[in-house]
Parts: structure tokens; C-alpha cells; sequence
């Protein structure tokens, strides 16, 4: 046998020619050193560092001092955010450094192998508080963006009514998943806070509790504190971690209540009797009923992993009959849970969710078929074009996760089985003795990370891809943790090392941010059409407030951005093709007001019409104007006045309100018959100010 030249140390060139003679190789043996470095790459066949990092002695090390860095870059997001009101160009770009700075040193510090368990846990606490404060800079008064006036006027039905399901036209199937707003309203009830107070103090419980449970998850099955934070920063790296997962809506609560639940599953999975571990799976089977009434998609991804992890767990070698049983008992209840409750509230996610499935899987076909994109990468809706800085900071993110990917797969495989240094490919009887079920699933679930990846290169697989690329970052952030710890760091205790692995962390981070909000992620001097966050200003809030003042409860029809107002701050009942299947902006952006559009406003019941005209002054930010039927995506040019003003000219319309740019049009009398008309009472109600100076009509 010849000697295996290359880098390969005497002990590890013996271990080799034994390993060949054992398995049947009597002839020579010569690896090319190209072979040795793509299995060391790859982790096929490699001693890694050890990566449980120097046993010191627990204490708080450096983290009161990222403490007060991360306050310091707080004041400087905040400085940011009111600039960004006054108009100033270099707000955002500020914004994001501050961002950095929170992040990039406790990121160095974490990945250094002399920090202590408790050390790394406290430095997770505090760039977690850090970050949902950016969240709270960003919006410090009110809820904003899109999806929170959907949830908040839930809360206020709740509120209200005192009881649960009461029709939300805004998203009918959000008062069927009450969790978030059953914790809400119970909240503002005992201490009498607002809605957006309350809400706040929910969110931050629930962000605090997931990361909490994801360094103790990560930690159980890797065995490894190091790992374990490692892998939470690769996790905050996901797109909608610093502001979607944050927003008010269901999937902010569900998300921590999945990883409790895979916290849960795992901790009973390890008691060291079968007896001891019963209680945990009852509060493990109560978590999985709570997490069904919370969000489906999240419930849907829950089963997948617990039946994963029972099927993984039945083929384990080493597996008790007992930790079988309960791995089968968890998946059947994950399975049950939502389905029972879907039939419950009355099936509503499959007309909900399908059609945006069967649109983005469509698009995909013709994105693969003809090698097109229905969407221009970096290109806003209005044809805007991000900045460079913005460009390749994402793309740069996208590859560090997918060389991350790369070189912790096979090496997350191979550290879950017990002969942790050995090769995973032979001999065959090593692929059953994995540590944990749980860790083979979240490997295999990084191959989702790709799928999300082609679905954001489409206009309708978009939501999809960012959904999908969420809850894959729960496999995401283990693999490339390990391949960080194991592979390209080890055990250096060089801080250059340290801060290089931390830099790209951080653009991991930045990447994921921009990716989800981009330019929009700080409110702006000026109003912006149907720019969702950017949209919701004080004139728009002051004219859904006049309706609840003046009008009482009424059905109206609006834009995108005028119902969310008028549903919360005006608690109107507002018109949406997912409650009726009416589209009633067929009617208001026709250019006359005809037979047809007479009857899709009799028929979807609107007593009043909100036109408004700064929809005319630009293509909208978001893509649509109202609901993103058909007609409404195919705009080329702003909408135009005269077919918005049109209800001026009918006999049966009444004019209710203007305040210059929005008008409230009275069309409770079409299709009846006409009465004489009656003066109205004046009401001595002022003229609503604008309270802006921007926006002037052309």
C-alpha cells in the first residue's frame, strides 16, 4: 500500500489504510489532494475543531459594555428615523449602520471561543431588546404597516362585541386564528391600555420567549452553548426577522410558540427516565392546540417537523420503545390539532392560501420554462431602482448563506451521529445512530432555503418565497452555525478571525432586512401611493376618524390604504373581494358611472364611496391601488381625476365630505327610488386640515 501523500498527519494516514483494509481494500490506495481538501470542504471525511468552545467560569465578561454600545447606536437609529420625517438623504443608510453597530460586536464577541455560556446568553438578550427597539423607533405611536390595521381591527371587534369570530372583511380568516388578539384584548382589559400598547408589550414578550427558546433548542441538540448562539445570530439574519416577525400580527406569536413546542418535544425526548418526561408532553400537546387557534401556516410547518422527527425517530438506532411512542404521539396530535380546528371555524385557509400557492407555482413554471422574470430584481413596483450599496449588500448575503449551507450539510450530519469525526457515507450501519431526530430534520429542512429563493424571483410567488425562507432559517441558522464553529472558525482565539466571521454576520443581517423592507424601511417626509407603511399619514387618519364622528357605523368602499384606515381609526365596515368576491374598484376608477358599475355597488351593499385624489400623482408603491385584481395590476399610468370624480355628476350622489384631496361620496341612493330632496342640518363641523404641504394636485 502506498503512503497517502498531502497534508494528512501519520495517525490520520493509518486510520485511513485500516479503514481500507477493513472494508475490503487489498490494493493500493493514492488520494489525489484535491479529493482530500473537497472532503475537508464538504466535511465528508474531517477531525473538526472542537467546537465547544474553553470552559470558563460563568460570568456576565464584556456584555454591560455591548450594553451601552447598543444604547449608543439606539440613539443614533432614533436621530435616524426622525431625519428620515424631515426629509434627509443619508437617513436610511444611517439607519442600517446603526443596525451594525448594534449587532456586529456582540456577534464578534459570541463567535469567540473564551466566552462563557451565560456571557453568550446575556449578549442574545440584549442585541434582541436592541433590535425590537428598532422596531419601536420606527414606529413609536401607532401601528403602520399593512398587516397590523388587519389584526387590530380584530382586537377592536373583540373589544367591542366581547365575543369571538365576528367577520373581518380586511382578512376574513384572521378572527378564526384569535391567539394574538385573545392576548391582546385580555391585556388591555386588566390594565386599561391602548390597543398599540398593549400590543407592543405582546411582541416583545413573544420576540424575547422565541430567542430564549432557540438558544435552549439549539443547545439540546448540538450540545454545544457556542453553537447554540452562534446559530441564534445566523437566525436574526432571516428577512423577516428585525420588522415582519415583529408587526402585529398572528405569525409574531406563532413563530416563538413553535419553537416551545420543538423545545418542549425535545426536552421530554432527553428525561432521563420514562416516567419523568409525561408532564412535558403535556404541556407540549397544549402548546400544539394553542399554536393551532393561532396561525395555520405555522401549525401546518409544526406537524411537518413533528412527523419528520417521529419517522426519524422510529428509524434511530438506540431509540427507547418509550421516546417511539411519545415521538408518534406529538405528530398524530400536530396532525389532528389544526385540522380539527380548520373544520371548526369552517375550512377558510384553503380558498385563502391556494390561490396564492397556484399563482406563484405558475409564475415559477414560466420563470423555469422561458427563462424570464416576472419581476425585475431590485426594482420597486413605481420602476424605482435601489441603491448599488443596497444591491450588493443583498446579494452578498444571499451567497455567504448558501457557502454556509455549503460547508455545514453534510458536516450538521455527520456532528449529530455519535462517531461525530467519522465519515457519514460508509460503513452504512452509521446512518441510523444520530443524536437527535430533531437536528436530522432541521438539515434537511435548509432544502426549502433554495425553493424560497426562486419563489421571490416571482410578482405572486413573492409572499411565498418569504414565508418559506422564515421558517427554513430554524435550519438554516443550525448548519451554518456548525459549519462556522467547526469549519471556518474552530478554535482561533485571534479577534481578526473572530471580527471577520462577525462582519459577515452582519451582512447576513443587513441583507435579510433589505430584502424584506429595502428604501421603505423608515417612515418618510411625504406621502407615497399605496406604499403601505408609507402611505398612512395624519390626513388620512383624521378623515376615517371624521366618518366614526359624523357617519356612525356605514359600508364603504375605498382604496388599499383608506380601508385599513377607515376600518380601524373609523371602525367603518369596508368592502374587499376576499369577504364578497365584489371587486368595487371596477366601479370606482371606471371612467362613467354605467349600468354595470351602478349594480356592483348595489350588490356588494356600499353606502358611501372615499375617493382619493392623491391616488392620481403616481403608480402605486406596493403594485395595486386596491385589492390586486386583474385590472388592478395593469397599471401603467396613475389613475385619472376625472374617473374618480365622476359621482359629482349623478343626481342619486351626494357629496359628504372634502377636505381637498379626499371626498366621500353618498351612494346609498342608487338604484332606489328618488326622493325630494331635503336640506340637511349644517353642522357647523370645520374644514378638515391637511396638515401636510406636500402632495399638491397638478
Amino acid at each position: 500500500m502506498t503512503v497517502v501523500k498531502g497534508r494528512t498527519s501519520p495517525d490520520e494516514q493509518k486510520a485511513y489504510q485500516d479503514g481500507a483494509y477493513r472494508h475490503g481494500y487489498t490494493g493500493s490506495v493514492a488520494i489525489p489532494r484535491v479529493d482530500l481538501w473537497i472532503a475537508a470542504f464538504l466535511g465528508l471525511r474531517r477531525q473538526d475543531s472542537a467546537v465547544g468552545g474553553v470552559a470558563d467560569p460563568s460570568s456576565l465578561g464584556m456584555s454591560p459594555v455591548f450594553a451601552f454600545l447598543c444604547s449608543c447606536a439606539l440613539v443614533v437609529a432614533a436621530l435616524a428615523a426622525n431625519a428620515s420625517r424631515l426629509g434627509e438623504g443619508w437617513a436610511v443608510p444611517t439607519f442600517y449602520c446603526a443596525i451594525a453597530v448594534i449587532f456586529l460586536p456582540a456577534a464578534a464577541r459570541i463567535i469567540y471561543p473564551r466566552a462563557s455560556r451565560l456571557e453568550r446568553l446575556a449578549l442574545i438578550v440584549i442585541v434582541t431588546s436592541a433590535l425590537f427597539v428598532v422596531r419601536v423607533i420606527r414606529a413609536p405611536v401607532a401601528f403602520i404597516d399593512h398587516d397590523e390595521f388587519l389584526h387590530w381591527a380584530t382586537v377592536n371587534d373583540i373589544l367591542e362585541a366581547g365575543r369571538l369570530f365576528l367577520p373581518n372583511p380586511l382578512l376574513p380568516v384572521s378572527p378564526l386564528y384569535p391567539g394574538l388578539e385573545l392576548i391582546t384584548s385580555a391585556l388591555v382589559n386588566l390594565s386599561g391600555l391602548s390597543v398599540f400598547a398593549a400590543g407592543l408589550i405582546v411582541l416583545a414578550t413573544a420576540r424575547m420567549m422565541l430567542m430564549l427558546a432557540l438558544f435552549l433548542l439549539f443547545e439540546k441538540i448540538t450540545d454545544s452553548a457556542r453553537i447554540a448562539s452562534i446559530a441564534c445570530l445566523i437566525y436574526m439574519g432571516s428577512s423577516t426577522f428585525l420588522l415582519f416577525d415583529v408587526h402585529y400580527s398572528y405569525e409574531s406569536l406563532a413563530i416563538p410558540m413553535l419553537a416551545a413546542v420543538l423545545l418542549a418535544s425535545e426536552s421530554q425526548r432527553m428525561e432521563p427516565s420514562d416516567a419523568a418526561g409525561w408532564p412535558t408532553v403535556v404541556a407540549t400537546v397544549v402548546l400544539i392546540l394553542a399554536l393551532a387557534a393561532t396561525h395555520h401556516l405555522t401549525s401546518y410547518f409544526c406537524t411537518a417537523l413533528l412527523c419528520g422527527t417521529a419517522v426519524m425517530e422510529c428509524l434511530r438506532q438506540g431509540a427507547s420503545a418509550m421516546q417511539k411512542r411519545r415521538a408518534i404521539l406529538l405528530a398524530s396530535i400536530a396532525v389532528i390539532a389544526p385540522v380539527a380546528w380548520s373544520r371548526i371555524v369552517g375550512n377558510p385557509t384553503g380558498s385563502y392560501i391556494l390561490p396564492v400557492l397556484e399563482g406563484g407555482i405558475h409564475e415559477v413554471a414560466q420563470l423555469v420554462s422561458s427563462s424570464t422574470s416576472t419581476r425585475k430584481l431590485f426594482v420597486s413596483d413605481t420602476g424605482a431602482l435601489a441603491p448599488a450599496w443596497q444591491r450588493y449588500l443583498t446579494m452578498a448575503g444571499v451567497a455567504l448563506i448558501c457557502l454556509g449551507l455549503l460547508t455545514g450539510f453534510l458536516r450538521s450530519l455527520v456532528f449529530n451521529g455519535q462517531h461525530r469525526n467519522a465519515s457519514i457515507l460508509w460503513p452504512p450501519t452509521r446512518w441510523r445512530l444520530w443524536r437527535s431526530s430533531l437536528l436530522q430534520i432541521l438539515v434537511l429542512v435548509t432544502l426549502a432555503y433554495p425553493v424560497s429563493i426562486i419563489f421571490r424571483l416571482t410578482r405572486s410567488g413573492w409572499e411565498i418565497g418569504n414565508r418559506i425562507g422564515s421558517l427554513s432559517f430554524l435550519g438554516v441558522a443550525i448548519v451554518v452555525a456548525v459549519a462556522v464553529a467547526a469549519f471556518w472558525h474552530g478554535t482561533s482565539r485571534g479577534w481578526l478571525r473572530a471580527t471577520a466571521h462577525a462582519a459577515a454576520a452582519t451582512t447576513v443581517l443587513i441583507a435579510g432586512v433589505i430584502s424584506s423592507e429595502g428604501p421603505r424601511i423608515l417612515v418618510p417626509a411625504g406621502y407615497e401611493v399605496s406604499a403601505d407603511s408609507s402611505s398612512i399619514e395624519p390626513m388620512g387618519i383624521s378623515a376615517a376618524r371624521w366618518t366614526r364622528r359624523w357617519l356612525g357605523g356605514q359600508h364603504f368602499a375605498a382604496d388599499r390604504i383608506n380601508r385599513l384606515l377607515l376600518s380601524t381609526y373609523g371602525r367603518q365596515k369596508v368592502s374587499t373581494t376576499l369577504e364578497s368576491g365584489q371587486d368595487t374598484s371596477m366601479a370606482i376608477t371606471a371612467a362613467d358611472l354605467g349600468p354595470m358599475e351602478r349594480k356592483l355597488l348595489i350588490d356588494s351593499g356600499v353606502g358611501f364611496v372615499m375617493v382619493d385624489l392623491r391616488l392620481t400623482t403616481g403608480l402605486p408603491g406596493v403594485g395595486v391601488y386596491f385589492d390586486g385584481g386583474a385590472q388592478d395590476r395593469n397599471h401603467t399610468v396613475p389613475l385619472q381625476s376625472s374617473s374618480l370624480l365622476k359621482f359629482n355628476s349623478e343626481p342619486d350622489v351626494d357629496r359628504t365630505f372634502d377636505n381637498g384631496f379626499m371626498v366621500i361620496f353618498d351612494v346609498g341612493r342608487l338604484g332606489k327610488a328618488r326622493q325630494p330632496a331635503v336640506p340637511r342640518k349644517r353642522t357647523g363641523e370645520p374644514v378638515q386640515s391637511l396638515e401636510r404641504t406636500d402632495g399638491d394636485l397638478q
